[in-house]
């Protein structure tokens, strides 16, 4: 059989493409890399040859690489520790460290990272409206700081963002430590990890979740579980200089539930266990569902990100974009062994023991409750709100300089889904990074980009933003955009009214979809918006906004 590299040598349509290409690259000497890195994947194509020793596969040649990927080595890191729960109340202060850790994925020992060498994190347990002090300490080789998802923080300066994105935090060097004030005034789960390099540190291990309870707020259930869903790639290196596999970010091919491959869960017949999802994966978007005999389970889904839906609803399958929490409740009426997936890719399992305990009342489990005292101003001026003229509009595309030639011959399309549930594109992803590509935020009033937007809008305003998905970019594909330091409410899809309001601060805006979203502006300074795809972040996917007093 011929190999891939003598079919492309006489392929003269390929061939074609690639002179007219290099002609370009020609006139951009900033644009070489993206021809090397197309000649590292197939280095007998025309107009490879002069990268041929750039990328030669001798030892010397991956030594010189090497140099610039971050460190692997495990030697005298201790082992990564599962998560343990720290209950905090107002006032109380907790200290953190970020330390290198190793632990076997996928039968291999790899290094990771971590807090207070558990991944997850420890699971921070606050009550509502409370204050309390978090003091990190960073004991890695690179600089961090600490972003506290989805927080409507009263102080703009612990936010976590750094200084190179208009935030207010130097971010901490080695062995430097800062302490945040943090500030819990909704209920709900939330969650923490850095916002520096988040592409690298974030799928190494830096990630938790706060539970901010409150007293009778939730249905009573037999469990509270917290899932936390991600993916690792145990092949793909990380380098200090440029983020790579920028085009449809980093998909790993282990699944993991709170950081074990195998996860497993063991409950009593009859029991209701309430599920606190939260998705940390650099871009997968997860399809979450419990399966007996291959039969989707039926869950009620009860909030989201923040507080509880309005409507509580049952469903069988919950779709979970990056960074996006679900609180799911689920009922075992029959001992068995139920499997946790999303859609082809198994994620876990459920347990279900034999137990002689007198069956429960399953009618209240399947009751549907309402929470309209959360959305009552909402819904009293709802068909103001959908009335009101859009203040703002962002498009989200793409720009590759080295890629329009290429387009004509490899189209960028997807498979036509609305969602890209796995790497479809591996090639072209491998060879992306940041030096040869920019996601972009675009003003449509302004045509400003990403951090030359300059938005600014007034403390007790509410915003309409409508956000529009370019179906003729290079490569429309989904993106779930997060707004720091506020709350916001999806107020229609494509124009089609949502029903079931939630207040959320992220929202998956999928392949071509026009989402409109209702923003309430509560905390005033300067904040950051970003597609929370860690890799697009990286890549100039985001913009910063002022709430004035």
């Amino acid at each position: 059989m011929m190999n891939r590299d003598k079919i492309m040598e006489w392929n003269p349509m390929h061939n074609m493409m690639m002179n007219k290409w290099a002609m370009k690259m020609d006139m951009w000497n900033e644009e070489d890399d993206a021809m090397k890195e197309h000649c590292k994947m197939m280095p007998n194509m025309a107009w490879c040859e002069k990268y041929k020793s750039a990328h030669s596969v001798s030892p010397k040649g991956r030594e010189v690489e090497q140099k610039w990927e971050f460190d692997i080595s495990v030697e005298w890191l201790p082992e990564a520790k599962p998560s343990e729960v720290v209950k905090l109340k107002d006032g109380d202060s907790y200290e953190m460290t970020a330390y290198a850790v190793k632990q076997e994925v996928g039968n291999r020992v790899v290094k990771r990272l971590s807090y207070n060498w558990m991944i997850p994190g420890p699971l921070l347990q606050v009550e509502k409206w409370a204050k309390i002090k978090i003091k990190l300490t960073n004991k890695l080789w690179i600089e961090t700081t600490l972003h506290s998802h989805g927080l409507r923080l009263d102080d703009s300066k612990f936010d976590g963002l750094p200084t190179d994105m208009w935030g207010e935090q130097k971010p901490m060097k080695d062995w430097e430590s800062f302490t945040y004030e943090l500030d819990f005034p909704d209920t709900g789960v939330f969650w923490y990890h850095p916002h520096i390099r988040e592409d690298y540190t974030q799928e190494m291990g830096l990630y938790g979740n706060f539970n901010v309870t409150e007293e009778n707020y939730w249905n009573k259930v037999d469990r509270d579980e917290f899932l936390i869903l991600d993916d690792f790639s145990l092949d793909d290196p990380f380098y200090k200089g440029k983020i790579n596999k920028t085009l449809m970010g980093r998909f790993g091919n282990i699944m993991m539930i709170n950081n074990e491959e195998n996860y497993k869960l063991e409950v009593n017949q009859y029991d209701t266990v309430r599920l606190n999802l939260t998705n940390v994966a650099n871009t997968r978007t997860f399809d979450f569902g419990i399966y007996k005999n291959w039969k989707k389970v039926d869950l009620k889904l009860v909030g989201w990100d923040i507080w509880k839906i309005e409507k509580e609803v049952m469903i069988n399958s919950q779709i979970i974009a990056p960074a996006e929490r679900y609180i799911v409740e689920v009922r075992f009426d029959q001992s068995w062994e139920y499997v946790i997936k999303s859609r082809d890719r198994k994620l876990g399992k459920i347990i279900v023991k034999d137990t002689w305990i007198r069956k429960k009342q399953k009618e209240f489990w399947s009751d549907l409750k309402e929470s309209p005292e959360e959305y009552s101003f909402i819904r009293k001026n709802f068909q103001k709100f959908l009335d009101q003229k859009v203040d703002k509009k962002l498009r989200l595309t793409i720009w590759m300089k080295w890629m329009w030639e290429m387009r004509r011959w490899m189209p960028m399309w997807n498979d036509g889904d609305e969602i890209e549930w796995e790497d479809n594109m591996a090639m072209m992803n491998k060879m992306s990074n940041s030096n040869m590509m920019e996601w972009k935020l675009v003003d449509e009033e302004t045509k400003k980009e990403n951090m030359d937007i300059d938005w600014k809008f007034k403390k007790g305003q509410f915003v309409k933003v409508e956000i529009y998905n370019d179906p003729n970019s290079m490569h429309p594909m989904q993106h779930p955009i997060h707004f720091h330091g506020q709350r916001f409410l999806v107020l229609s899809r494509d124009w089609k009214v949502e029903k079931n309001l939630q207040w959320k601060d992220v929202s998956l805006v999928k392949n071509w979809e026009r989402v409109e979203i209702l923003i309430e502006m509560t905390n005033p300074w300067i904040w950051m918006s970003h597609c929370h795809i860690a890799e697009h972040l990286q890549s100039g996917m985001m913009m910063t906004f002022i709430v004035e007093e």
